[in-house]
């Protein structure tokens, strides 16, 4: 599998669906939002029981939902929100659903080489529409150039954290035995 293939519409409609659903960020969360949509998960830790330790730590920690609970980002990769499991779920119910999520999302991680470059050449593609949604500060705007420079994936920023505290993993939406099976749990 190779990267997502987007275009200037795909892109321009991913932005428009989150300023719809976040209208409080910066361009650093565009910036992870283009990174997401090319990559998904990639970069995650391939290792079944961390990751499923760390989905469960998070949904007994997190107490806001973060929403949308289910996000298309692009035609690959999609949020899946960790309010879909609850804390109170019964015990059995809530293993189920973890360990439900955590077989999608190690089935959705691709080994790739070094994004860093590639995501270089996305950027500029696609950084002037960015841009054009969001006439930030211009200080904001270096900070996610220089990321794209050094070819980091970035958190998202303090202003994203503090209006939507989000708590969720990344799948690909075309891994359908696995959205069907979550989805029958939820």
């Amino acid at each position: 599998m190779r990267i997502c293939e987007l275009s200037a519409d795909i892109v321009s409609q991913m932005v428009e669906d989150e300023l719809k659903h976040h209208p409080h960020l910066e361009p650093v969360d565009l910036y992870k939002l283009l990174y997401q949509a090319l990559y998904g998960p990639f970069h995650i830790v391939q290792d079944y029981d961390q990751v499923f330790r760390a989905i469960e730590a998070e949904v007994e920690q997190s107490s806001l939902c973060y929403e949308p609970i289910y996000q298309e980002l692009s035609p690959c990769y999609s949020r899946v929100s960790l309010a879909y499991i609850q804390a109170d779920d019964e015990p059995q119910l809530r293993q189920s659903k973890i360990t439900c999520l955590t077989d999608w999302l190690l089935e959705s991680c691709v080994a790739l080489p070094d994004v860093a470059q590639d995501f270089q050449r996305q950027w500029k593609l696609y950084r002037h529409l960015l841009f054009s949604v969001l006439p930030a500060n211009p200080e904001t705007w270096q900070k996610a150039d220089c990321l794209a420079r050094a070819g980091k994936l970035p958190s998202h920023s303090q202003t994203f954290h503090q209006h939507y505290q989000p708590h969720y993993r990344l799948v690909n939406k075309n891994l359908s035995k696995h959205y069907q099976l979550f989805m029958e749990f939820n």
